[in-house]
């Protein structure tokens, strides 16, 4: 599961783009690349370990809800309800458009 986070995060064209647009911003022409390389990337790849285990956490508790017929029944209540709210917010706003 490791390997499958890491390989899908070092693919992940966001992830790339991020890299190459975003970071060079923080790098110093005048220090050691490398050692600024190595701990931008050390960084970047801790917190997204961070991120996968905290769903995978979240996920091992949810698991539990969702396997409870009340707790189905209540989220499909709240989808609903807020399905039919975003659709009363879009008849509202294009109503006052007009």
């Amino acid at each position: 599961m490791l390997g499958h986070a890491w390989l899908v995060t070092s693919l992940n064209p966001k992830s790339i783009m991020f890299f190459v647009a975003f970071l060079p911003q923080f790098l110093d022409p005048q220090a050691d690349f490398f050692r600024q390389l190595v701990l931008l990337e050390t960084t970047f790849l801790v917190l997204c370990f961070s991120n996968a285990f905290g769903y995978a956490v979240i996920a091992t508790r949810a698991r539990a809800m969702v396997r409870n017929p009340r707790a189905i029944g209540l989220f499909n209540k709240a989808g609903g309800s807020l399905l039919i709210g975003a659709g009363i917010a879009a008849v509202s706003v294009r109503t006052a458009q007009r």
